[in-house]
C-alpha cells in the first residue's frame, strides 16, 4: 500500500464545529464537531478520493501540483 501526503486546511464553521479540506483533492471535504473529528473524517475523504481515482484509472495529484491563493 503507498502512502501519501496532503496538505489540508482546517477551521471553524460559523455554526460551531470544524471543517477540513485538501486543496490538491477538489471537491474533498470533511466536517466535525471537533478538530480531532474533522482530522479523522477528511482522512477517510481523501482515502475515498483516492481509491477513486486509483480505480478509474485517473492520475493521482502530488500536493504541490494545487497553489491556493489567499483573497485580498
Amino acid at each position: 500500500m503507498k502512502t501519501y501526503k496532503y496538505t489540508i486546511l482546517l477551521g471553524p464553521k460559523e455554526d460551531g464545529g470544524y471543517k477540513a479540506q485538501c486543496p490538491a483533492l477538489p471537491g474533498c471535504r470533511a466536517y466535525g464537531d471537533t478538530r480531532k473529528e474533522a482530522i479523522r473524517n477528511i482522512k477517510l475523504s481523501i482515502s475515498h478520493k483516492l481509491d477513486t481515482l486509483i480505480a478509474r484509472r485517473k492520475p493521482i495529484p502530488k500536493d504541490g501540483d494545487v497553489q491556493v491563493q489567499a483573497a485580498q
